[in-house]
């Protein structure tokens, strides 16, 4: 029995020589060459959308609310009708406006009628100084009475206008806060009306973002940042692009983050306020920046490092470790590690040895094996 075990183990031997790993073919694996070119680098912040505008419709005058004009709910324009108040009263305080003005028109001509005649005869040395500066003093206070008439009556007329309450804004129209028939009172609120088409979009951006300081993320109306949203498009499947315009001056005490406010697009009125967003928009622009794919990102040796498989000039891949940068929309940008010119293994990094040579196709060709 011992011999024929013996010759068992003599013939494995050659076999065991074949499977050793150092016979094995390089696998191939994707490569790429680094190069430094210009990238884009954008970020997604999420906001919080409000009515671009935002009015309380409230009575000017006081009376019975005769009728409403508009359905609750639906869109308005600028200057359509929602309410009738009963206008009776001032259109009656417009009658005696106009009367009032009329009585002072006359005793104007009276008083021009009379200084010119005390005037001649004061010329003639007929009539007094007394006599001539009564006219004129009567003169003046008709001017002033039919000044003060007109005035009342530009008041009652405004009075009249306001008895048809109109939408100040174009917007979507709230429930009623009255029904008709009720006595109101001046200030009353009547509606609520928002502007919903251009939508704001309100978004925060904490106070150590790597770009905080980032003209992107410092708008004013002047220099605007475009952004667009994301994940939401219009009825037709447009995007729904705007551009941030406004950055707090102060620092949010509760979550130490900056406001911004960006005005966009709603087509078909697909945003409604107080919906949660996400808007996307570039933060930097870099020349030079190195830019790698997440596939050719693997584990550094020390805890939370990160590194890449750079090959040497023996085609033998290396652990290298790399500082990244933010994404782009070439791949995740290298702070620092890399140089322009070396090649790293792209994909199939779980394939390759550090250390250990490799065999490398283009980057295009798909994860070697």
């Amino acid at each position: 029995m011992s011999r024929p075990l013996g010759l068992l183990a003599l013939l494995a031997l050659p076999l065991a020589a074949l499977a050793q790993p150092g016979d094995r073919p390089p696998p191939a694996v994707p490569v790429m060459t680094v190069e430094a070119a210009p990238a884009e680098v954008f970020k997604t912040y999420t906001g919080r959308t409000e009515a671009h505008r935002h009015v309380e419709v409230r009575a000017q005058v006081d009376g019975i609310l005769e009728s409403r004009e508009y359905v609750e709910g639906e869109s308005v324009t600028k200057g359509d009708r929602l309410f009738r108040i009963d206008p009776r009263p001032y259109r009656a305080a417009v009658h005696q406006a106009e009367a009032d003005l009329t009585s002072a028109r006359a005793s104007l001509a009276a008083a021009q009628r009379d200084w010119k005649r005390i005037r001649s005869l004061y010329e003639r040395d007929v009539a007094s100084e007394q006599a001539r500066d009564d006219a004129r003093s009567a003169l003046d206070v008709a001017r002033a009475q039919v000044e003060v008439a007109e005035a009342k009556l530009e008041a009652a007329r405004i009075n009249l206008d306001y008895t048809e309450v109109t939408a100040p804004i174009p917007g979507i129209t709230s429930l009623r806060a009255v029904s008709e028939g009720n006595l109101i009172a001046k200030g009353d609120r009547l509606l609520t009306i928002q502007e919903i088409d251009p939508i704001q979009v309100v978004l925060s951006t904490p106070v150590d973002d790597p770009f905080a300081d980032s003209p992107a993320l410092n708008p004013s109306p002047g220099d605007t940042t475009p952004a667009r949203l994301v994940g939401i498009t219009g009825p037709n499947g447009e995007a729904i692009t705007g551009e941030l315009d406004y950055r707090a001056a102060e620092i949010d005490r509760q979550t130490n983050a900056i406001r911004l406010r960006g005005v966009f697009t709603n087509p078909g009125k697909v945003l409604r306020p107080n919906r949660y967003v996400r808007v996307r928009l570039q933060v930097a622009a870099p020349t030079d920046a190195l830019a790698i794919p997440e596939t050719a990102i693997t584990s550094g040796p020390r805890p939370n490092s990160t590194a890449v498989l750079r090959l040497d000039e023996n085609d033998k891949a290396q652990l290298t470790l790399v500082e990244l940068g933010p994404a782009s929309e070439r791949g995740r940008i290298v702070e620092s590690g890399l140089e322009p010119g070396d090649r790293i293994v792209v994909d199939g990094l779980v394939n390759v040895r550090p250390g250990s040579p490799v065999t490398p196709k283009p980057a295009g060709g798909g994860a070697g094996g």
